[in-house]
């Protein structure tokens, strides 16, 4: 059995997962973005059969299975519960919502329907992350007791003056955007243990385009557009058991040697791993009294299709997701103290 999907967003986002819902074997059924115009783009271009006026006249479109959110964080926790009061399931974009208490709304909203909701934690379905996460679960790092997970773009702010970069639009700069991405993926191969304690530091270096020098931009700029957000973040998080988290992310950052870009290090007792960036997964170890570095042999693969497919998966089987909104609720609550520990400058407890 396959799905018929309706999707709420047609930006950047929104049209990756058009594109992969095809090969996904998804029916794309309607779309509704507050641009008509990028709705109808979406109809001509992507092959979706139908542009809807409003939010409310996608839900109520008959023979629709499921939902796929992409619009900015703000609209999350609004949309989802409403396409979960409506019946659908629902495949929701990170970051889950804005804060912990929207989290805890769309778990309320989606038991009370009795729906599946998975988070877009895209990268836990690359091949390179699920052989890591084998390699775990095998045993042979023992107990993993600390690591490090950090994302440094030079010079990467998205949209600088759009939404991306307006703390009432998305909640938050580089960390909540992409800092989001590699504190999920740490925690997904560390088995999420319990957090306990964060601390943390967020910087907004550049609060201007016209001091803002840049080769390239995901999304476009708006001149004269607000940024009030972060574009640098550091923290450590402690969780109960005693392990450890460092967190290191940025959207500019002035440095040089910044190679890989992006990446996981995880330090066992028995061995370790890590993503030298995201398609490079290593083990370290021992053999026969030696020390060795092994480079997992990995193919390739679209994560974006294999989310998608097992969204189809956890909503006709009616199996738990692979991300879980209980689990998105958890990434929440880090971001959520590491942004407060920098405001109030001391160590936030979460227990």
């Amino acid at each position: 059995m396959s799905l018929s999907i309706g999707f709420v967003g047609a930006g950047n986002i929104g049209r990756a997962h058009m594109k992969a819902a095809k090969e996904s074997g998804l029916k794309l059924v309607g779309v509704y973005d507050i641009l008509p115009a990028a709705s109808s783009a979406a109809v001509g271009e992507l092959g979706v059969e139908k542009a809807y006026d409003s939010l409310e006249a996608l839900l109520s479109a008959p023979g629709i299975d499921a939902i796929i959110i992409g619009t900015p964080n703000k609209f999350h926790a609004e949309q989802t519960i409403a396409a979960l009061s409506a019946g659908k399931h629902v495949l929701l974009e990170k970051p889950m919502a804005m804060s912990v208490a929207e989290c805890d709304a769309i778990i309320a909203a989606k038991n009370k329907a009795g729906r599946t909701v998975q988070i877009g934690m895209v990268n836990r379905f690359k091949n390179s992350s699920q052989s890591l996460k084998k390699v775990i679960e095998s045993g042979v790092c023992g107990k993993i007791y600390s690591g490090q997970t950090f994302w440094y773009r030079r010079r990467g702010i998205p949209g600088f003056g759009s939404w991306f970069t307006t703390k009432a639009q998305s909640g938050g700069g580089g960390l909540i955007d992409i800092g989001v991405h590699m504190l999920d993926l740490a925690l997904y191969l560390m088995d999420f243990p319990k957090p306990v304690a964060v601390s943390g530091m967020t910087y907004n270096n550049w609060r201007d385009l016209d001091s803002y020098v840049y080769t390239s931009m995901w999304a476009k700029p708006v001149p004269g557009g607000k940024k009030d957000v972060d574009d640098y973040a550091v923290a450590l998080v402690r969780f109960a058991d005693g392990q450890s988290l460092n967190v290191n992310v940025s959207w500019a950052l002035n440095s040089a040697n910044l190679s890989p870009e992006m990446g996981i290090r995880l330090f066992g007792e028995k061995g370790g791993v890590a993503l030298e960036g995201m398609d490079s997964p290593f083990f370290y170890g021992e053999m026969a009294g030696k020390l060795v570095d092994t480079k997992l042999q990995v193919a390739g693969n679209d994560p974006m299709v294999e989310e998608q497919r097992a969204f189809i998966k956890a909503v006709t089987e009616k199996t738990t997701p692979i991300a879980t909104p209980e689990q998105g609720r958890t990434v929440q609550m880090i971001l959520d103290a590491i942004y407060r520990s920098g405001l109030e400058n001391r160590e936030i407890l979460l227990v």
